[in-house]
């Protein structure tokens, strides 16, 4: 990512920001071997890792985030998406119907049959951690744009979906620039995006959540974005020669058209 012209982290989440017309600050992640100045384990701001990064996206006084291998203290499914543990044996039991040997019998009826989520994380692949720590932190310009795995964005429909174009500008790819994965939310806004499981495509946007678990806290008219960092840095370049600056009253128009009902 870090070529000679090429945008810095700080500037990518500005443009993004500005142009994309989002309200919520943009995030970056990365893998360290040292946790950050000032920074907090995840679970200080949530239990769940995807709700502490919204916090962390909607207030702007949430210090960096961080994870690792020991923090107990954040959801079993959070921790095994990204790549701190290895998957409980049960799993897709509470997934899906429950077992009275996990959780109690707890179950999420996200799928039909474990044996479709058991094979369904056998799709996924590996999933390996980003390093010591995992950092989540807002993009700002004295991180190094080497080190950035991808970017975490928060629209509503019309933003995301002018952005999910964005992210096609420079491809002839109509299918697979962006996806709507399964999985927790977690793994829309990190695994996916940030290339820590084995078998994710590279070089999509991941949009989402597909994951209803978090209905209770996260807004039902936002949306979330993951971007691998090459594509985001992408994203930012073709901004000017795209339809979001060149027919910006298209992108987002001020009057609309009302639709009547058919006589």
């Amino acid at each position: 990512m870090a070529k000679s012209g090429l945008f810095n982290v700080k500037t990518i989440g500005e443009k993004l920001k500005e142009e994309g017309r989002l309200k919520l600050r943009p995030l970056c992640v990365y893998g360290s071997n040292e946790i950050p100045d000032g920074a907090v384990p995840s679970y200080q701001v949530d239990q769940c890792i995807a709700k502490a990064i919204y916090t962390s996206a909607l207030f702007e006084n949430t210090p960096p985030l961080y994870l690792d291998v020991s923090h107990e203290k954040c959801c079993i499914g959070g921790r095994t998406y990204t790549g701190l543990i290895e998957p409980h044996p049960l799993i897709s039991y509470f997934v899906t119907v429950g077992t009275p040997d996990f959780m109690g019998g707890a179950a999420e009826h996200l799928k039909a049959a474990p044996e479709l989520m058991d094979e369904g994380l056998k799709k996924v692949g590996k999933i390996t951690s980003l390093g010591k720590y995992i950092v989540i932190r807002p993009c700002t310009d004295d991180i190094s744009p080497e080190i950035i795995k991808s970017i975490i964005l928060f629209g509503g429909c019309e933003q995301i979906r002018n952005l999910s174009a964005l992210s096609q500008f420079s491809s002839s790819d109509f299918f697979f620039k962006t996806l709507i994965p399964g999985g927790p939310i977690c793994s829309t806004m990190l695994t996916f995006p940030a290339g820590m499981a084995e078998n994710a495509p590279r070089g999509s946007s991941y949009v989402g959540p597909s994951d209803p678990t978090g209905n209770t806290w996260f807004p039902p008219d936002l949306l979330i974005m993951g971007i691998p960092a090459e594509l985001a840095q992408q994203m930012a370049t073709d901004l000017e020669e795209s339809f979001i600056c060149k027919r910006s009253k298209i992108a987002y128009p001020a009057k609309r058209t009302s639709i009547k009902p058919y006589k």
